[in-house]
């Protein structure tokens, strides 16, 4: 069984969404036997898979950014578009990936290629028979919901809150919940070859991982712990908006304020070095960095909504993360319960295995229902 992927960041970016692609191609080809193609911009080398470079307008583009946020009126039009930087990347990877869709063999295609890349599945589908699926990466109604409109063969979400977003907005769409998966054996807590960081920081230690923009609200975590009034904030990312986190950081946290970009590689030894993990993100399609978090024994510190209460469960505090005090008593409370084993056991729920699995016998099922 040969299948596409359409993920335009690989090799270029380096977001959760396009390191999840990587690792369920790698293990649908090693564990499942499927012959893989990823269609990406970078460089990516991806063990077993083979991986196609492909142009594309990229997100980051001068000249497309200046004219997307010249005017506010402009910008609200250009989105109501989907005519923003990162459908436009979309769109026209679509199309460049094309032609090796269409002449590659296929016999199912994963797309994250905008409405363009539906369209053109779509076309495949009916012409040459091909199914296609949507796995929804974002946590938008208006984007999910207008690429489940399309008709794929199925739309994945990672939770049942997303599901439930989904079907908002497409009431046809055929859904399936497919939670994301932590490698219970790399994220571990007391692993020995994870010998903690060493920090040279007041304890306790907050960590916080993500990219460092408007989206992910670091800022919030920044003023939370120093509101707490005691330990230290690490946190692992960067972004756009690192510079202005520093200057907060430093302002805020005098000698208990750490940023560091670090590969995945080493995010174990990170959690092993910390007391609670946080993350105040405007919005996660899941969060699959608290899950790494919990597997390695750690509470967790969220924005108080459905998806995080369906991925953190028990293993962690709730609040509203915009008012610095009760993030802050969030905090406090979190680091000074004794959790026991219930971070990992909440882990345990999500193994990898069961979401490779799952999505190895999805596609199946679509391919054998076309032969």
């Amino acid at each position: 069984m040969h299948i596409a992927f359409l993920m335009p960041g690989v090799g270029i970016l380096n977001r959760g969404a396009e390191a999840f692609v990587v690792e369920l191609a790698a293990a649908l080809a090693r564990e499942h036997g499927f012959a893989v193609t990823l269609y990406c911009r970078g460089d990516a080398k991806v063990p077993g898979v083979r991986v196609e470079r492909i142009g594309a307008l990229p997100r980051d583009e001068r000249l497309v950014n200046v004219l997307y946020s010249a005017t506010r009126l402009g910008r609200k039009a250009l989105d109501t578009l989907f005519l923003d930087p990162l459908n436009l990347e979309w769109d026209t990877a679509a199309l460049a990936a094309f032609p090796g869709l269409w002449g590659g063999g296929y016999d199912a295609v994963v797309m994250e290629g905008g409405l363009v890349g539906a369209w053109l599945c779509r076309l495949l589908r009916w012409l040459r028979g091909v199914p296609f699926v949507d796995i929804a990466h974002g946590n938008s109604p208006k984007w999910e919901g207008a690429f489940a409109r399309q008709g794929p063969d199925r739309v994945v979400t990672f939770t049942e809150a997303a599901a439930r977003m989904v079907r908002a907005r497409a009431p046809k769409a055929r859904i399936a919940v497919i939670p994301h998966g932590v490698d219970l054996d790399v994220f571990r807590p007391f692993r020995p070859d994870a010998t903690p960081v060493a920090l040279d920081l007041p304890r306790p230690i907050v960590l916080a991982a993500g990219a460092i923009d408007d989206h992910k609200r670091m800022h919030l975590a920044i003023e939370a712990v120093a509101r707490l009034g005691r330990g230290s904030l690490v946190l692992l990312g960067e972004g756009p908006e690192g510079a202005a986190v520093d200057r907060l950081g430093a302002r805020l946290l005098p000698g208990r304020y750490l940023r560091s970009a670090v590969p995945r590689s080493a995010m174990p030894s990170w959690y092993a070095a910390a007391d609670c993990f946080t993350l105040p993100s405007l919005t996660e399609s899941f969060g699959l960095t608290y899950l790494e978090a919990m597997a390695c024994g750690l509470p967790s510190v969220a924005p108080d909504e459905e998806v995080r209460r369906e991925v953190v469960g028990e293993a962690g505090v709730f609040c509203d993360v915009t008012d610095p005090t009760a993030y802050a008593a969030a905090l406090a409370e979190a680091l000074g319960r004794d959790w026991g084993e219930v971070p990992r056991r909440r882990a345990e729920r999500f193994p990898v295995s069961g979401t490779v699995r799952a999505y190895a016998e999805l596609l199946q099922s679509l391919i054998l229902r076309r032969q």
